[in-house]
C-alpha cells in the first residue's frame, strides 16, 4: 500500500508540474505571439509602369501567393487545426481587405520582414524567403498587389491557439520574430541565363525548403517531408529537369505532389529561369 501511495503520490507531482510548464510555456507563447517591432522602411521603391505590373504579376504567381491568399488575391482559410486558425489575408481593396490601408511601405516590411502595419509579426508569411528578393521584384510585386481588383471577403483573424501557444512557448519554429537582422545579404545579380541568376532565383524559391547550402532540408510545414539534396538535379540532365516542372515526374518515374514540392507554380518562371537555375545547381 505505501510502495502504491508513493507511485499515485510522484504521478501526481509530475502531473502538477507538467500542467505548471505548461501553462508557463503558452503563457511564454502568448507573450511572443503579441510581441511587437519596430522597423522603418523606405517606399520609394516602388514603380507603377506596365512592365512593372507584369513583373510583379509574374513574380506573385511563379512565387505561389495564391497557394495562401486565395485565387484572386481575396484571402482564405487555408488551415483549421489544434494550433491555429491559418488565415490567408484579402489583400485587395475589396471589403475585409488591406489594400486600402496599407502603404507602400507595409507592403514592403509585411512581404521581406513579416511585420504588419502595428509592428506585429506575421505567423506563416513566408518572409525567410521573400527578404531576399532584389529591390526591382520587391518593388513590382508591390506594384502588382496594388493594381488588384477589390474582392469582398472579410475574414477572421489569424488565431493562435493554446496548442499553438505551448509549441511557440518550447520551440523557435513558429517564431514571429521579422526577418531584419539576417546575417546574409541579397544577391546582385543580372537577369539572364547564367548561374549568378540562377543562384538569386534559388535563394528566393528554394532554400527556404532544400536549405541554404541546397543539401536537403526541412520545409516550413512541418507536415512535409524532408525536402531533399539538390545537388542530384545534376546527374539529371537540363532536360530531365525541364520535364520535370511540367507533371513532377523526375528521371526515375516518381511524381512529385505539388502540394509539397509546388513544381506547377515553378513552371511559370519559364525555359530561361529553370535554366539558370539548373545552371547554378551545376556549381554546387
Amino acid at each position: 500500500m505505501k510502495v502504491l501511495k508513493l507511485i499515485l503520490g510522484v504521478l501526481l507531482s509530475a502531473l502538477v508540474l507538467a500542467g505548471i510548464f505548461a501553462f508557463a510555456m503558452i503563457g511564454k507563447g502568448g507573450s511572443a505571439f503579441e510581441q511587437t517591432y519596430s522597423m522603418e522602411y523606405d517606399d520609394a521603391m516602388v514603380p507603377s509602369d506596365s512592365r512593372s505590373l507584369q513583373l510583379g504579376k509574374f513574380i506573385a504567381e511563379s512565387h505561389g501567393c495564391q497557394g495562401c491568399h486565395g485565387k484572386d488575391f481575396e484571402g482564405l482559410i487555408f488551415a483549421d487545426a489544434p494550433p491555429f486558425l491559418a488565415v490567408g489575408t484579402n489583400l485587395t481593396s475589396g471589403a475585409g481587405g488591406i489594400g486600402s490601408t496599407y502603404s507602400d511601405a507595409d507592403w514592403l516590411r509585411s512581404i521581406r520582414h513579416g511585420v504588419a502595419p502595428d509592428g506585429r509579426g506575421l505567423m506563416i508569411m513566408p518572409s525567410e524567403a521573400y527578404y531576399y528578393l532584389n529591390d526591382q521584384e520587391a518593388g513590382a510585386l508591390v506594384a502588382y498587389l496594388k493594381s488588384l481588383d477589390p474582392v469582398d471577403n472579410e475574414l477572421p483573424p489569424f488565431e493562435l491557439r493554446p496548442l499553438g501557444k505551448l509549441i511557440m512557448g518550447v520551440s523557435d519554429d513558429m517564431s514571429t520574430a521579422p526577418n531584419h537582422m539576417r546575417d546574409a545579404t541579397r544577391i546582385e545579380a543580372e537577369r539572364g541565363v547564367t548561374a549568378e541568376w540562377g543562384e538569386y532565383r534559388s535563394t528566393v524559391m528554394c532554400q527556404v525548403c532544400h536549405g541554404g547550402d541546397m543539401q536537403g532540408g526541412q520545409p516550413p510545414d512541418p507536415e512535409s517531408m524532408m525536402a531533399p539534396d539538390m545537388r542530384v538535379v545534376k546527374s539529371w540532365g537540363l532536360d530531365a529537369f525541364l520535364e520535370f516542372f511540367e507533371d513532377g515526374t523526375n528521371p526515375y518515374g516518381v511524381v512529385s505532389s505539388a502540394q509539397f514540392m509546388p513544381w506547377d507554380k515553378f513552371s511559370y518562371l519559364g525555359e530561361d529561369e529553370l535554366t539558370a537555375i539548373y545552371m547554378y545547381l551545376e556549381t554546387l
